[in-house]
């Protein structure tokens, strides 16, 4: 068990967590940010990192949040935003990142038990290419490649003997990647296979399909812009960005009819997007879009910084009490400062 863990089961049992929501009080938004809802044992080549929950663990997240919070929908966080119309007490909004069919299969069943609500960013062209995301993409080959030396691209020779410094290998790939100008880690990720020598992948389906999505919308489930191809948006150009958020918008209007006004972005990290996505953002005509600062956020910064909207990163490493501690605000009130809303943001843009 983390560090982090055991401090937070020695919170939960102390009733830390209780005083802790008396003090910060019922004005506060929580919004939960999960990806894929899968057995980690069951992911296979996939990006193991990318796991939220497996079921049971999201099925027992849900019952709490159920019970101690009042989940609200898109709708009622939009209508605050745009009208002022009053937040229930403690309101918490369940957020997904990216469209995994999983999302429908194991997330969706869990929800509609409860008659929950819920919001899905979807990366619009995973529904018309099933295909897996580069992500996804760089774990299938570094898991499948027979080489334990390689020269990759962008961090040279590599040695991976053992699983461990596979893994070490990948993710440093990876964060040299997401530095990368888009079209440079386009580039980067076409040379990965002839690097490790494996054959791109054959996938089975990724991404949800159209009709499951139009399902989800019938259910409750808002299905809303995470962007065409998920690049982020500050290692793009600013037409770049325009274009990413139109054609994922329109997409999804024409597909399902609904409205389109929240946004996520991707990666999510303050310097995944700055001031003109901002404002692109606006002109657009997006109500609220979502990063993954730490939340939660009370409930008047939601209103005046509403394309800033914090929200509380959940991974399948978390034991039920770190889950706790994360919707109770702590890893917020640690690390607010460094999360300050960028001034543009508010509802004067």
């Amino acid at each position: 068990m983390s560090k982090k863990s055991t401090v937070a089961r020695w919170l939960h049992r102390v009733g830390v967590f209780r005083l802790l929501d008396l003090v910060t009080g019922p004005n506060r938004l929580t919004v939960l940010a999960y990806h894929r809802i899968v057995d980690p044992a069951d992911v296979g080549d996939y990006y193991l990192p990318n796991i939220s929950a497996s079921p049971a663990m999201f099925a027992r997240q849900i019952e709490f949040v159920a019970r101690r919070f009042n989940v609200v929908g898109l709708d009622q966080i939009l209508a605050y935003i745009k009208h002022g119309q009053p937040l229930l007490p403690r309101p918490l909004l369940i957020t997904f990142d990216d469209g995994y069919l999983d999302n429908y299969t194991q997330a969706f069943p869990i929800l509609k038990h409860h008659g929950l609500p819920a919001v899905i960013f979807l990366m619009t062209d995973g529904m018309d290419h099933q295909a897996r995301p580069w992500w996804d993409a760089c774990a299938y080959y570094f898991h499948h490649t027979s080489l334990k030396r390689a020269t990759l691209p962008v961090l040279g020779e590599q040695v991976f003997i053992t699983a461990q410094q596979r893994i070490e290998a990948r993710e440093e790939f990876m964060r040299r990647l997401k530095r990368l100008p888009e079209a440079e880690k386009q580039a980067t990720m076409a040379a990965l296979p002839e690097a490790l020598q494996v054959p791109p992948p054959e996938d089975p389906q990724v991404f949800m399909s159209w009709e499951q999505v139009r399902e989800l919308v019938a259910n409750g489930i808002a299905c809303q812009p995470h962007t065409a191809t998920h690049p982020i948006l500050t290692r793009i150009s600013p037409e770049e960005v325009r274009n990413e958020l139109r054609t994922a918008r329109d997409k999804i209007v024409a597909e399902t009819a609904q409205p389109v006004e929240a946004f996520a972005f991707p990666n999510g990290t303050p310097d995944d997007y700055d001031e003109t996505s901002l404002q692109i953002l606006h002109e657009l005509g997006f109500q609220a879009a979502f990063t993954l600062s730490p939340g939660p956020v009370r409930n008047r910064l939601v209103q005046q910084y509403p394309l800033q909207i914090p929200r509380v990163f959940l991974g399948y490493k978390d034991t039920f009490e770190l889950f706790v501690a994360k919707v109770m605000g702590v890893p917020a009130l640690m690390d607010r400062p460094a999360y300050l809303p960028l001034p543009v943001a508010s509802n004067d843009v």
